[in-house]
Formats: C-alpha cells, structure tokens, sequence
C-alpha cells in the first residue's frame, strides 16, 4: 500500500493490521468465570475473523488450570453451525482457502509441541461448508509459531507464566500490537500493566469493549493511524504553518 501510494499521487495510507493479542488473567482476577466467559468470546466470536482476535490468552500458573478449563467448557457450547440458524454461535470459515491456512496452523501448533485441549477438526464437511471447531492449546512457548503468526480462525494459544511481570514479557513478546487485555482486581497494577503493554487498546477487566469517540489502531505491526474519535480527523486535514513578519 505504501509502494501504492508513492508509485500514484502521494495518498494517504493508513493501515489497521489486526495482531495477536495477548489476554492477560491475573491470580487476583476479580471474577475468573467472567473472564473465562469473554476469553472464550474474544476469540471464538465471528470464528476468531477479528482483527483484534484475543488469540494469545497467558494466565498466571495458580489459575491456570482453572481457567482453562472453564474456557474449554465453554468452546463446547459453541459447535459450529449454519450461520442463518439465530441459535448458532460459530459459523464458518470465510473460505476453503482459509479454512485450510487455520487447520495448517493447528496441524502446526500438535507438531511444534502444544497440548491440544479442545477442537482441532474440521467439522460438517457434508454440508459443503468450511466449519472448524473451537479449538483451544495449552502449553503454547513464544517462539511457535501459533503464539506468533495471526491465524484469523478459532485457535487460542494459551500460555502460563509465573507473574504479572513474565506475562507483560510475553505479551510484548511478538510484531503485533492491536489490542491487549488485563484481568485483576488491582488498579493501580492494571494501570501499570496497561502502560507496559505495547498495544493501541488495552481493556482491564473486560474484552473488546468500543465507541465511536475512542480510537482504535495499533502500534508495531498491527498498523499506523487510528480510527474512529477525532484522532481519525488526522486522514482528512493538513496542517499548515504562516510565517509573519511584524518588525
């Protein structure tokens, strides 16, 4: 887009690139069935077809388990169905080619080590549809490449780290930076944690919360400029400076 851009008349290109995002759970967390509820939503909603997909989820090693399991439950409440049912909640794959990208990347996650928790299949292929399950991995390291490369499908990578400090390291840890959460019942870590993270949105004890007055973009390679509020004005408007002599 850029090449785009100096190759024509000079437009203005600003990009939104979508990301990893890290969703952080904290041993404080204020309500873990909440936050295994909206851990399950930020990714599971639209079959993970979201640019700010919460598909890294790191969690403190004392509620690991717990949380897991809980998000996990609820991935099995949403088995894909026909999308103009009103009772299902996970559709389809926008496409064959895509829908082959996610179980690649899943077929990549079992090879590289991850533990498969949940899903992981290609489901309803008699329909003619392009269906996977909500599929969930525990034990997911840094450098794999499901912690790493936007899969844009309902894969979570989950990741277990000792405390607030790792699990800022480990958020941080990628070429993303659209969007990150942090679930705790400590404000004045919340906002400190939310300074650390390099991301363009940070929700604290919520996920993909959103208006119109707030901007929305990210840092890194998860894009440049913002949408949305005043700040998406900057696409429009030229700045411009007068010199005046008055001696």
């Amino acid at each position: 887009m850029f090449e785009y851009s100096g190759q024509s008349n000079m437009k203005r290109v600003w990009l939104e690139c979508g990301g990893k995002s890290p969703n952080i759970i904290l041993a404080d967390c204020p309500d873990l069935d909440r936050a295994a509820a909206a851990a399950a939503s930020a990714i599971f909603f639209n079959q993970g077809q979201m640019c700010s997909a919460g598909s890294r989820l790191i969690v403190e090693e004392s509620v690991r388990d717990a949380v897991l399991e809980k998000v996990v439950a609820a991935g099995r409440q949403m088995p894909p169905g026909d999308p103009l049912d009103a009772a299902t909640k996970l559709g389809a794959i926008v496409d064959d080619v895509q829908m082959r990208t996610v179980l690649g990347y899943i077929e990549s996650g079992r090879d590289e080590g991850a533990q498969l928790l949940a899903g992981g299949r290609q489901v309803r292929a008699d329909t003619g549809g392009c269906y996977v399950e909500p599929t969930v991995f525990g034990g997911v390291q840094p450098q794999m490449k499901i912690a790493r490369e936007e899969i844009f499908g309902p894969v979570l990578a989950a990741f277990t780290v000792r405390d607030a400090d790792e699990a800022v390291r480990v958020g941080n840890s990628g070429v993303h930076g659209l969007a990150a959460a942090v679930w705790t019942r400590d404000v004045t870590r919340a906002h400190r944690i939310a300074r650390a993270l390099r991301a363009g949105v940070v929700y604290v004890n919520c996920y993909d919360a959103d208006d119109i007055t707030t901007p929305f973009g990210g840092f890194k390679q998860s894009g440049t400029g913002r949408d949305k509020s005043l700040h998406a004005f900057d696409k429009y408007t030229e700045l411009k400076t007068t010199w005046v002599d008055l001696s």
